[in-house]
C-alpha cells in the first residue's frame, strides 16, 4: 500500500504540473545482478560460499522536463523513481531471506526523432538495497549507493495536436560496481543491479 501511494502521490504531482514536464511515462524492468563468492561469513548464520545472481521485476515512473527541442531532436531532464523489486537471497542452493532494490534519479536524455525514436540517457541514481526476512535479525538492514547509469533505446511516438503517445524499449548499464563481500554492505551492494531492461511509455505534451 505505501509503494502504491508513493507512486500515485508522484503521478498527481507531476500531472498537476503540465508546462513544467514535457514528457511523463511508466517502465516495467527487469534488473540483472551478477552472482557473488561470500568468503566471509557476513551475515551471521548464513555460510559462505556462492549467492546467486538476483533478478528481480520491478516498475518505476518517470518525468522530463525539455530544454531543447529542434523537432527531430530533443535534450532533456529527466527525474525517476523505480518501486522496490524484490528477490531471494540464495546461498550454496539454499534460500536464507530477501534481497530488494530501489532508486530514484535524476539525469539528461537526448532524443533522435525519424522513423524510429532513438534514446540515450545518462542518470544519477540514488539506490537503496534491503534485506529482509532473515532468521537473524542482526542481517535485516539496508545500505544506499549513488551511482552513475547510462541507458539507451529505442521506439516510435504518434504525433497528435495535443499529446504524443510513445512506447520504447530500454536498456541501462550501471557505470560503477562494488565487488567485496567483507560485510554486510558491501555484499549488499555486490548483489545490486548491473544492467537493467525496460518496456517504457507514456505521452509526450
Amino acid at each position: 500500500m505505501k509503494k502504491m501511494a508513493r507512486i500515485a502521490l508522484i503521478s498527481a504531482t507531476l500531472m498537476t504540473v503540465p508546462a513544467m514536464a514535457s514528457e511523463f511515462g511508466v517502465m516495467v524492468s527487469k534488473q540483472f545482478g551478477k552472482a557473488q563468492t561470500m568468503t566471509a561469513t557476513a551475515f551471521p548464520g548464513t555460510p559462505a560460499g556462492k549467492i546467486d545472481s538476483v533478478s528481480a521485476n520491478g516498475f518505476g515512473i518517470r518525468g522530463a522536463y525539455t530544454l531543447l527541442n529542434l523537432k527531430v531532436a530533443e535534450i532533456g531532464l529527466t527525474a525517476t523513481y523505480h518501486a522496490k523489486s524484490e528477490s531471494d537471497f540464495v546461498v550454496n542452493g539454499s534460500k536464507y531471506g530477501k534481497l530488494a532494490n530501489e532508486y530514484m534519479a535524476v539525469g539528461a536524455q537526448f532524443d533522435w526523432k525519424f522513423l524510429v525514436n532513438l534514446h540515450v540517457g545518462l542518470d544519477l541514481r540514488r539506490e537503496k538495497f534491503t534485506t529482509s526476512e532473515f532468521a537473524a535479525a542482526v542481517n535485516n538492514g539496508s545500505t544506499t549507493a549513488t551511482r552513475p547509469w547510462v541507458r539507451a533505446g529505442i521506439g516510435f511516438s504518434i504525433p497528435t495536436p495535443v499529446v504524443s503517445p510513445f512506447v520504447r524499449l530500454e536498456v541501462a548499464m550501471a557505470a560503477a560496481k562494488e565487488d567485496k563481500t567483507d560485510n554486510q554492505d558491501n555484499v549488499r551492494k555486490a548483489l545490486a543491479p548491473e544492467y537493467q531492461v525496460g518496456l517504457y511509455g507514456g505521452i509526450r505534451f
